[in-house]
């Protein structure tokens, strides 16, 4: 890394930049707010003033190449921003926008330039290795709805699975019915799996895309000291966010610590139960409709086993959104918006919400507690009945139903 914080190809890709604007078109941020100074374009043009600004050419030129007001606008657009990565998906040169943005958050963390409700964030992780409560006691409290279900049950030494709930997952009443879905999914397939109970941290994903890169260290070396010690063959997850940082971020860290399990997301998992007819999927006579969880789809390469197990239920009809997989739109609830401008990611939202109507579906399932919890607010308001789930929650339901076929 550089002193600014940007790698070799960071710099190579801001000099590579051809100015097409093709990236702002597709600008799920800049389609809600239609605001020109938040577009990726606008953001790789300040960002090459600003790095330019240290060379002999930024100083012969002095302060006014790169103003107090150039680096306002760039705080703005660098967290008004989901992280969705939409924005290289037409780039004419191939350039690795998501990983720049992260770069760029890091360098505004620096010079101390971050909203301050990242900086709260921040200190409540420190803190409580969660982005909800001051304490991480109870992190299992969701289990207590369930019947006969008792902390201790599921809170293992060894296990061959540790599924890995998530922060928001475990403190969220809204989606609660989740990680409940996953539990008794797993016991009706006699799975052999286990917690980790007030031992889970965050993964260290709010940290990241809040700018703050080495403060997730310990969290990563911790989670998977845990997950090792419980001689655990795989871990699963339900939440895309924990998944790209167990899959991708934990290993590019190179923390001289190995994973002695193999990740998978709860997608892929209950695929393969299905294919392995451990699951009995009774008919769901309804229309469903699959949103890709960004850092599910575009940003870990996940198509195909979502779509392939909603199939797999009797008498589903499925339909795609106008805009899918690695087009798909973001739900607005990523990359920490919603704690820097709540008002944009609901505008974000709505714009996904009108998009799910438009399908004539009755429900709209994803793999995301987040894009369920994001897109059940924006269809409410928008005065639809569509059903927004988890794939857990939808797999259960096929399961459960005590009739041939169940209408939504």
């Amino acid at each position: 890394m550089t002193k600014n914080s940007y790698t070799i190809k960071d710099l190579f890709n801001i000099e590579s930049c051809t100015r097409c604007g093709h990236c702002s078109t597709l600008c799920s941020a800049y389609n809600a707010a239609t605001d020109l100074e938040i577009t990726p374009a606008k953001k790789i043009e300040l960002l090459r003033k600003k790095i330019k600004k240290d060379t002999i050419w930024g100083k012969f030129l002095g302060k006014k190449y790169f103003t107090e007001k150039d680096l306002e606008k760039l705080q703005k657009a660098a967290f008004q921003c989901t992280l969705c990565s939409k924005c290289e998906v037409d780039c004419p040169v191939n350039i690795d926008l998501h990983n720049l943005w992260i770069s760029l958050r890091d360098d505004l963390a620096k010079e101390r330039k971050v909203p301050q409700s990242l900086v709260f964030l921040r200190d409540r992780l420190k803190k409580s290795y969660n982005i909800s409560f001051d304490t991480n006691e109870g992190r299992a409290k969701w289990l207590e709805a369930l019947p006969e279900a008792k902390e201790n049950n599921y809170i293992k030494d060894k296990a061959d699975i540790i599924y890995f709930v998530g922060c928001v997952s475990s403190f969220s009443p809204r989606v609660f019915k989740i990680p409940r879905s996953v539990i008794q999914i797993f016991n009706i397939a006699k799975v052999d799996f286990g917690l980790l109970g007030d031992d889970e941290w965050c993964c260290g994903f709010p940290l990241l895309s809040a700018g703050f890169k080495k403060d997730f260290i310990d969290f990563a070396n911790h989670n998977i000291e845990k997950v090792n010690s419980t001689g655990a063959k795989y871990l699963i997850t339900s939440c895309p966010s924990c998944y790209h940082m167990w899959t991708h971020t934990y290993k590019e860290l190179n923390l001289g610590i190995k994973m002695n399990f193999e990740v998978l997301h709860l997608v892929e998992y209950l695929y393969k139960l299905a294919l392995n007819r451990e699951l009995k999927l009774k008919p769901v006579n309804s229309v469903v409709t699959y949103h890709d969880p960004c850092d599910l789809g575009r940003n870990s390469g996940i198509y195909d086993q979502p779509r392939n197990l909603i199939k797999m239920v009797p008498k589903v009809k499925f339909v795609e959104l106008e805009e899918s997989k690695e087009n798909a739109t973001c739900c607005g609830g990523g990359g920490n918006l919603e704690a820097v401008d709540p008002k944009l990611s609901e505008k974000i939202a709505k714009l996904k919400a009108k998009q799910i109507i438009q399908t004539g579906a009755d429900i709209v399932v994803t793999a995301c507690q987040q894009c369920v919890r994001t897109i059940a607010s924006a269809l409410k308001k928008e005065g639809s009945k569509i059903k927004s789930m988890d794939i857990s929650e939808f797999i259960l339901m096929s399961i459960l139903t005590p009739i041939s076929t169940i209408q939504i």
